[in-house]
């Protein structure tokens, strides 16, 4: 293909692309039926704003049919996506959501883009590449080196998103923040636990202090407890973390690349992993 060709085919592809994503507010692409375009851009439309719905399912659930639709014209419109892969479309949704300078988007809760990134974390850990993890049942001891699991992330939100549904919308985020942490245990399965602001800053800390006589010796210097009765305390925990497969032994291992949500939080989404 000769250059000219080439930056006509381009041409081409983003007219269509861009009366795929505005029918309303672009040219109809030259040589094209106007009937047949309209009903492309009509099934695309509902071909995302079914897998956003799934995806998010409370946001969907607390929004009413004509601001979901209007919300989901929006992001197809206005948003330019990083990514072409289909299943990364609820990531790029956050990213939408995340940007909080953009005063033309539709009208969303306070705790719109927190709920979203809870719910797209089940997508994100189901999709994950299998990571070469050393599950066993033996308990911790104090000088056993640990790690976190690839597929384990701690996280920290303003708002109780486990709680929000049709019953339950706050208009502010109460005095306490949400700790909890989502991973996907050797069985396959997506799990989220509550957690406290203590337990989250131990697991945190794994990847600085490494063992858990050193990482409760951290935490104990951070809070000023007790060294020996947040030790006891925190040996407990991080077994039962443990044997849910949240914290591991370390070894040598290929880590998996998993879907990584710390970029999401550079685009203006709320990851608070590490």
């Amino acid at each position: 293909m000769n250059a000219a060709a080439e930056h006509g085919f381009q041409a081409a592809q983003r007219a269509f692309a861009a009366y795929i994503r505005h029918p309303d507010g672009s040219p109809l692409p030259p040589g094209t039926s106007e009937r047949r375009m309209r009903v492309y851009a009509r099934l695309f439309h509902n071909n995302v704003e079914s897998f956003l719905a799934e995806t998010f399912a409370v946001l969907r659930a607390i929004t009413p049919d004509a601001a979901w639709r209007a919300l989901v014209r929006d992001f197809l419109r206005r948003h330019r996506a990083a990514s072409p892969y289909f299943a990364q479309m609820p990531e790029e949704f956050l990213a939408y959501l995340g940007n909080a300078d953009d005063a033309k988007r539709p009208a969303t809760p306070p705790f719109a883009l927190e709920l979203c990134h809870y719910e797209w974390l089940r997508l994100a850990l189901k999709l994950a590449p299998d990571a070469d993890c050393a599950f066993d049942e033996v308990p911790l001891a104090p000088d056993d080196t640990l790690a976190l699991s690839p597929l384990a992330w701690p996280l920290r939100y303003a708002y109780p998103v486990e709680r929000i549904g049709p019953d339950y919308q706050p208009n502010a985020p109460p005095a306490q923040p949400t700790h909890l942490i989502a991973w996907r245990d050797r069985h396959h399965r997506v799990r989220f636990m509550a957690t406290s602001a203590t337990t989250l800053r131990l697991v945190q800390l794994i990847g600085k202090a490494h063992t858990p006589g050193t990482c409760c010796a951290e935490l104990a210097r951070e809070t000023g407890a007790d060294v020996e009765a947040l030790s006891r305390r925190g040996m407990a925990a991080l077994n039962r973390l443990h044997e849910q497969d949240v914290v591991l032994r370390a070894r040598p291992a290929r880590k998996a690349h998993a879907p990584d949500a710390a970029h999401l939080a550079a685009r203006g989404a709320a990851d608070d992993r590490g």
